[in-house]
């Protein structure tokens, strides 16, 4: 019979042993839950709606390399800068998305909604007495906040909350989703 001493030295040993072999157990499935979600990530980004979700956000992601570039009226060239619908033509042009040079021009022709509608890649217009004037691209849309990438001729490429500006929250006009433009193949 073992005796009660040698039995309380035993027992932290055993109850060691039990405890690794949970965490073998624990990082396995935790590894094992980071490669499905991988998977399914890859498996997403190659459907359909995935490529939609990857472009829009591509659009964004190359706009947001040309914030801090000075605004200059009727330029595509990022060395010199960009007037507001340079901007969107430029950054549409380095996804493989042709559009027209104008901002009039790029809403015309194609399925306008509101802008409260919009999201993430999406082209918002503004202007007065219904005369097209500026575009942006849509960074994100959270209903009261409306945060878009455009070229300003006061701070040349920016990102802003429109909704905050009293200048362009009353300018707002409408929405077009981005993915319209790659439906209809636009051609400048």
């Amino acid at each position: 019979m073992m005796s009660f001493a040698r039995l309380i030295y035993l027992l932290p040993l055993l109850m060691l042993c039990i405890g690794c072999s949970g965490v073998k157990v624990a990082l396995s499935d935790s590894n094992k839950r980071i490669e499905y979600a991988e998977k399914g990530k890859s498996n997403y980004l190659k459907s359909e709606s995935g490529k939609v979700y990857a472009f829009r956000n591509s659009m964004v992601t190359t706009a947001d390399h040309f914030i801090g570039t000075p605004y200059k009226y009727a330029s595509t060239d990022p060395s010199k800068g960009f007037d507001c619908s340079g901007l969107v033509y430029t950054v549409a042009k380095k996804n493989n998305l042709e559009l027209p040079r104008s901002s009039s021009s790029m809403a015309s022709g194609v399925p306008h909604m509101d802008w409260k509608k919009s999201t993430t890649g999406d082209l918002v217009f503004f202007g007065e007495r219904g005369r097209i004037n500026h575009v942006g691209l849509v960074d994100k849309n959270k209903g009261d906040e409306l945060f878009i990438i455009h070229s300003t001729n006061q701070q040349g490429v920016i990102r802003e909350n429109v909704l905050a500006s009293a200048y362009w929250k009353k300018r707002i006009l409408f929405a077009v989703d981005i993915t319209t433009y790659q439906k209809l193949k636009v051609k400048s």
